[in-house]
């Protein structure tokens, strides 16, 4: 009986070792992702990588070092995450408004027809505040936006640059937004409301566009957190003879945080303190299908790894599911396999008995 428990232990200490091991996500290489932003080279990440093939980000536009910085927690995927803080006078010389901006190497400017599939995620903290008075309307209802984390900037091909971006990603007080811009006007012709803002929580964005400046053929298909926010979408989404090229980050008027601004009753509009504004993003992947950038994240740091040379802080672990639009659920074929494993135990030990007995 003593041989029979230990047989049984040895059992199932395989089965919850193979258990264990089916738990860890299988991340493979993937030939239809294009690139990735994870930051997962720490500082590094942040700029240097603009040859083709590379991944990571080219270029940072910022006035302080404050502005980003990459942090441990909260993080969405793998280890790091990065936030970034705009306060009035982050004005970049050269540069309209305040801005904490990355962008990617010169291989993802999108032409005319160029197809993609995008991923990333935001947190928005517990005390983000997702609009402001507007400063040169004060004393109405006129509100300005806390700013734009993801954008698809114009590229004038040498030209000098004008008005805004055709595309923007952001969040007021209440809901994730998209604006598509008026090239003419540099307003948002389509301001719209693409799901309820969750501060604290990791959104999953994933979107799939058409880039082209004819309606006809240009198209942005969204999913949040696995929900299709925006079916296919027909609408142009880039300008005539441009490329677009994609910006990440914080950006928002540069009016917003000037302590000079008062109210009739003289207190101040925004505070004394340049109104600072901070958000996390993390896990950008673009590939030519979904399944390449639905696939291809760093797994979460499993529970208890040490952390990397140089950093400190806690590791979070991921709120976004990676399917979009199904419902969980399903079989699992663990425990099956656990008991096939276990086999060859019972029967070692089935034949240690029948030779005692013959003995």
């Amino acid at each position: 009986m003593k041989k029979l428990s230990l047989m049984f232990a040895a059992a199932a200490a395989l089965m919850g070792s193979t258990a264990a091991r089916a738990a860890q996500p299988a991340y493979t290489a993937n030939p239809d992702v294009l690139w990735m932003g994870n930051f997962e080279d720490g500082a590094a990440s942040l700029s240097g990588h603009c040859s083709d093939g590379q991944n990571g980000f080219c270029r940072q536009q910022l006035v302080r070092p404050e502005q980003m910085q990459i942090v441990q927690d909260p993080v969405n995927e793998g280890r790091y995450a990065a936030r970034f803080e705009v306060k009035y006078g982050d004005v970049m010389s050269g540069y309209s408004d305040e801005r904490a901006l990355l962008t990617p190497p010169s291989t993802l400017w999108e032409d005319e027809g160029s197809e993609r599939w995008y991923r990333w995620q935001v947190l928005w903290p517990t005390d983000y505040v997702g609009d402001y008075p507007k400063w040169d309307e004060l004393g109405t209802p006129a509100r300005s936006p806390a700013g734009w984390v993801v954008e698809w900037h114009h590229d004038a091909n040498g030209a000098v640059e004008n008005g805004s971006a055709p595309l923007y990603f952001g969040a007021n007080n209440s809901n994730i937004k998209m604006c598509l811009v008026d090239q003419a006007t540099s307003t948002c012709r389509e301001n719209l409301d693409l799901a309820p803002l969750q501060r604290g929580h990791w959104h999953d964005f994933v979107m799939h566009a058409k880039w082209s400046s004819d309606p006809s053929v240009g198209f942005l298909e969204i999913w949040i957190d696995g929900k299709n926010v925006l079916p296919k979408h027909m609408a142009a989404n880039k300008y005539p003879g441009m490329r677009n090229y994609m910006e990440a980050g914080l950006y928002r008027n540069g009016h917003i945080g000037d302590p000079n601004l008062r109210n009739a009753d003289g207190s101040y509009v925004y505070g004394n303190d340049g109104a600072p504004g901070v958000v996390y993003l993390d896990g950008f992947i673009v590939g030519r299908t979904q399944e390449s950038v639905l696939g291809a994240q760093t797994p979460p740091a499993a529970p208890g790894a040490p952390a990397p040379s140089g950093g400190s802080g806690s590791v979070g672990t991921s709120q976004s599911g990676a399917g979009l639009d199904q419902a969980g659920g399903g079989c699992s074929s663990g425990g099956m396999q656990q008991i096939w494993l276990a086999l060859p135990l019972f029967g070692l030990f089935a034949l240690r008995r029948r030779r005692a007995a013959k003995a």
